[in-house]
């Protein structure tokens, strides 16, 4: 937006208060001459507190305005807006809904849009993914993901996601809403309610994004403890986690996933993260999983994983040439997550129930290094390769497979 449509709009308001500009006063740019056109009505809008210039006293009346200036200009309309007439006021208002989010990070609470704004911001990720292993039948999928994310209340937002994925010349995948939640604050506390994401510790024994129908709650701040219990197809689950933060660099976590019979799952966990070394993140996390199916899987004892993780910057969707690599390792006895509640960073494919075939990012049974990398490509298109060199660890069976995506945001 060019600073004369800005200045016009203000225009409009600064010379519709009655009595805001009197005679008249100095100058107040320099580089605004006496005899230009505009020099009244940027007086007028210097005088009504709408416009300040710079801090080298000139007005840079031909400079493009960014849409945090403009916002600036709108947040001291309003803060004038008592004044206006009504034309006026419905042209801050319109400014109002098209400024919103620059208005809220100024600190400008905007509660009066026009009643025809949407109250639901959409956002949403399209991922084109080549899955690679040798001996089976290699994938081309297409995954569309829309967000969205609505003020209920002061303290209550909702939440939600449908997803679709499907080969590619196909028209076979089926959108569903995977999240559908609402999250707030009572008495101190927060909680999520609904169809929701599950994260656990540096997720070792949960990442998964949707289909979990239940309420987690959570308390405190520089130590955060979660507690709560959730549906997954026919199963009954309870979770727990420890988040503490140490230092600046330093934060452990403790984790807690159980089936309603300890059927599948009795895991307890045990991370850390730590960001100490410049542009580098290292991680871990180590986990038991005590339940009749690992015992039986065992011999009688728990199933054991851990893994690790050491990353050195990180591709930001926002800032084209930003980029990321990374080296992971898992170690997972049979019996550690059997029903492929993490996936590692890697996904997961149909064959992942088939130990004989190739399995992409389970921690169940399987042992081996990953290695990625991703480059944002251009802004909000971020492309990850990454090599995972895995066998099973009784069978040693190769695992090997490779993924190459290209995400884009919007």
């Amino acid at each position: 937006m060019k600073r004369q449509t800005a200045m016009a709009l203000a225009a409009v308001f600064a010379m519709s208060v009655a009595g805001t500009a009197l005679a008249a006063p100095a100058n107040p740019f320099v580089d605004v001459p006496a005899k230009h056109w505009a020099y009244d009505s940027i007086n007028k809008l210097a005088q009504a507190g709408v416009i300040s210039g710079y801090g080298d006293g000139t007005y840079q009346g031909n400079k493009t305005l960014t849409r945090y200036e403009v916002a600036t200009i709108v947040a001291k309309a309003m803060a004038n807006s008592d004044k206006a007439d009504a034309a006026t006021q419905k042209e801050i208002d319109a400014l109002k809904a098209e400024f919103g989010a620059e208005l809220n990070n100024l600190g400008v609470r905007v509660d009066n849009l026009e009643k025809n704004a949407s109250k639901v911001k959409f956002t949403g990720e399209i991922r084109s993914r080549y899955e690679y292993a040798e001996d089976v039948d290699n994938a081309l999928l297409t995954r569309l993901r829309l967000k969205m994310e609505a003020k209920i209340d002061d303290n209550v937002t909702f939440k939600g996601r449908i997803a679709n994925e499907s080969e590619w010349g196909s028209s076979n995948g089926t959108a569903k809403v995977d999240q559908a939640y609402i999250t707030g604050k009572v008495a101190g506390l927060e909680y999520s309610f609904g169809r929701q994401p599950i994260w656990l510790g540096q997720g070792l024994i949960a990442d998964i994004t949707g289909n979990n129908d239940g309420i987690l709650i959570t308390g405190g701040n520089d130590v955060k403890v979660t507690a709560g219990a959730f549906k997954r197809e026919d199963y009954n689950f309870y979770a727990g986690n420890i988040s503490a933060k140490l230092n600046d660099k330093l934060s452990v976590t403790a984790s807690y996933l159980k089936d309603k019979d300890s059927e599948f799952y009795k895991t307890t966990s045990g991370g850390l993260s730590y960001t100490g070394l410049k542009n580098f993140t290292i991680s871990g996390e180590y986990g038991q999983n005590d339940s009749d199916g690992a015992n039986s899987d065992n011999m009688g004892d728990a199933a054991k994983g851990w893994m690790s993780k050491i990353a050195y910057k990180g591709a930001d969707s926002a800032q084209p040439k930003s980029f990321g690599i990374w080296v992971g390792y898992r170690n997972a006895d049979a019996g550690f997550d059997p029903g492929v509640f993490t996936t590692l960073d890697s996904g997961d494919t149909a064959a992942a129930a088939d130990m004989t075939a190739h399995a992409y990012g389970i921690a169940d049974n399987v042992k081996g290094l990953e290695y990625g990398i991703n480059y944002t490509v251009f802004k909000n298109g971020v492309l990850t390769i990454q090599y995972n060199d895995l066998e099973t660890k009784d069978t040693k069976i190769d695992k090997k497979n490779m993924i190459a995506q290209l995400e884009y945001f919007f």
